[in-house]
């Protein structure tokens, strides 16, 4: 299981906050009559506090990113390394690991198309 501890900081709760109120704000602006019917979460006990938003955020709220970093990639003099360089999983003869979870950071781009090319990559070495 892996643990991100989203919103933990007051701070991120704080901007999440300001973020959600403006987006609600926003929907009641005269360009969006006859669009929006109404809103339907949050609801307006939950924009009264900040404790009652900060109860909704923490029960709705997650992300969207790709993981990835959960398997990290060094020699197998490192302790915390699960493979090496071309994928292969420390210790277990004939097994790599090619997925998004040996990149070392999120990347900028998109985690699928470099996922592809690190499989496309490891697929050479093994041919």
């Amino acid at each position: 299981m892996i643990q991100y501890h989203s919103l933990k900081d007051p701070h991120d709760r704080e901007r999440l906050r300001e973020a959600v109120r403006l987006a609600a704000a926003l929907l009641r602006h005269e360009a969006f009559t006859g669009i929006i019917a109404a809103r339907i979460a949050p609801t307006d006990q939950d924009l009264a506090s900040d404790a009652a938003l900060d109860a909704w955020l923490l029960k709705t709220a997650g992300n969207a990113h790709h993981t990835s970093g959960t398997c990290k990639m060094g020699p197998a003099s490192d302790p915390m390394a699960v493979v090496d360089q071309y994928c292969r999983v420390h210790g277990i003869e004939g097994l790599r690991v090619v997925d998004a979870s040996i990149m070392p950071n999120v990347t900028l781009s998109n985690t699928n198309a470099t996922t592809i090319m690190i499989a496309e990559r490891v697929a050479d070495w093994m041919r």
